[in-house]
């Protein structure tokens, strides 16, 4: 994959992400803290995780075709350091202050990671399917143009 054509998937999955970190700020924070309340700085929030989300989706990048199994290890890796990532970066600006919170912070990163994966996956493959008519539409038009010409030739 060319660098521009990943970095304009990060930039997709980064809405993606950010769409599905906000969900789960407003259920996480309806679940351990519902009484608090918020400035407009808390808009922020998503914004940053979303950003801190991608950089672990580095390790992902390959100029060349992975095997299945490199591309499964890449993407545990990236996992483990999304996790990592995030967690620490809780506990060090204070999001994070118990283990439950922790737990409950990780549970809600594994969800976001895997609905923003399976929705990266219907759309890539919505576009593989659109790409594949496209495709079959010209070999189909270019059978009936040589099978015309074949037949032009021998009358």
């Amino acid at each position: 994959m060319r660098i521009w054509d990943f970095l304009k998937k990060c930039l997709m999955d980064y809405f993606i992400v950010t769409t599905c970190i906000t969900a789960a700020t407003g259920v996480l924070g309806l679940i351990l803290d519902p009484d608090a309340v918020f400035g407009y700085e808390a808009f922020f929030s998503p914004l940053i995780f979303g950003f801190l989300g991608l950089l672990p989706s580095l390790v992902t990048y390959s100029a060349r075709e992975l095997t299945l199994r490199q591309a499964l290890f890449r993407r545990v890796l990236q996992f483990l350091l999304l996790e990592t990532l995030l967690i620490s970066f809780g506990f060090l600006t204070g999001l994070l202050r118990t283990s439950f919170q922790a737990i409950s912070f990780a549970f809600a990163v594994l969800t976001v990671y895997l609905l923003s994966g399976i929705t990266g996956w219907i759309l890539d493959r919505r576009e593989a399917d659109r790409l594949n008519l496209i495709l079959k539409e010209f070999q189909d038009k270019k059978a009936a143009e040589s099978f015309d010409s074949a037949a032009g030739t021998s009358l």
